[in-house]
């Protein structure tokens, strides 16, 4: 049998996680289910019964984002505790295949399941809102919207990121990684605007990463900005996938070392 991954082996192991964390899951899903209701529930009762496709997709976006992240962060909590962590590692299973489980269930899975929850949640506000003008338009989250697909890229960032920590870490996993995700962006930030101060020796407005650039040249105001849109958006891409990347392999690597 494969030492690296075994279908069946895999398929036992996805089983066994599956009825261990069924009951947990479940409950969480029943608070995400309660919060999602009574968040659109509010808003639609405050606007007069109207809830706009805007709000729908910021609630949507939040939820997955904010949820996505705590569940992920909670993939490899076992190994905080030294009992867990030892039944978890010396569990006869490769690294890849504990490694797949909590990928699929935190990435794929959940998207699922969150997608069609937030659905069926808004389908029922919807239903019982009464707009005095107009009426309620259900989102439609998959249309050809750059917006959109951006807010999808961000959440695999996202994912990655604490996938990672809940490797990384052994207990306040979500708190953790995000004080290493805002201290990393804070400190990018202040390279920045060094490195474009030492590159300019005119007086340079404050610019964020990877974007335009602006600054002054004999009492002139001058904006620096990509060719197209479209380039900035493909550097943008391009940068979040090799992250995402790079985070997922670091957190599977992670992984292998606890079972050395």
């Amino acid at each position: 049998m494969n030492n690296t991954f075994s279908l069946k082996r895999f398929a036992m192991l996805f089983k066994k996680h599956t009825l261990e964390h069924s009951k947990i899951y479940l409950l969480s899903l029943g608070v995400l289910t309660g919060l999602l209701f009574v968040v659109l529930g509010f808003m639609s009762y405050t606007n007069g019964g109207e809830l706009q496709s805007k709000s729908q997709v910021v609630v949507f976006f939040f939820f997955l984002v904010f949820a996505g992240c705590i569940f992920t962060s909670l993939s490899f909590s076992a190994l905080g505790d030294k009992r867990k962590a030892i039944s978890m590692l010396t569990l006869p299973t490769s690294n890849l295949e504990k490694y797949l489980v909590a990928w699929l269930y935190s990435f794929l899975i959940f998207q699922a399941v969150y997608i069609g929850v937030f659905y069926l949640v808004d389908v029922l506000v919807l239903s019982l809102s009464t707009p005095k003008t107009g009426h309620n338009q259900l989102v439609r989250i998959f249309n050809e919207d750059d917006i959109k697909i951006g807010f999808f890229i961000i959440y695999i960032f996202f994912h990655a990121l604490a996938l990672w920590g809940a490797v990384f870490f052994d207990k306040m996993h979500f708190i953790k990684t995000a004080f290493v995700f805002f201290a990393c962006a804070i400190v990018l930030v202040f390279v920045n605007q060094i490195i474009l101060k030492a590159s300019i020796s005119n007086g340079v407005s404050k610019s964020l990463p990877f974007s335009g650039l602006q600054f002054f040249e004999d009492g002139k105001y001058y904006s620096v900005q990509p060719i197209s849109s479209y380039g900035s958006g493909y550097i943008t891409i391009i940068v979040v996938v090799v992250s995402t990347l790079l985070l997922w392999s670091s957190a599977f690597f992670r992984l292998k070392e606890k079972e050395v």
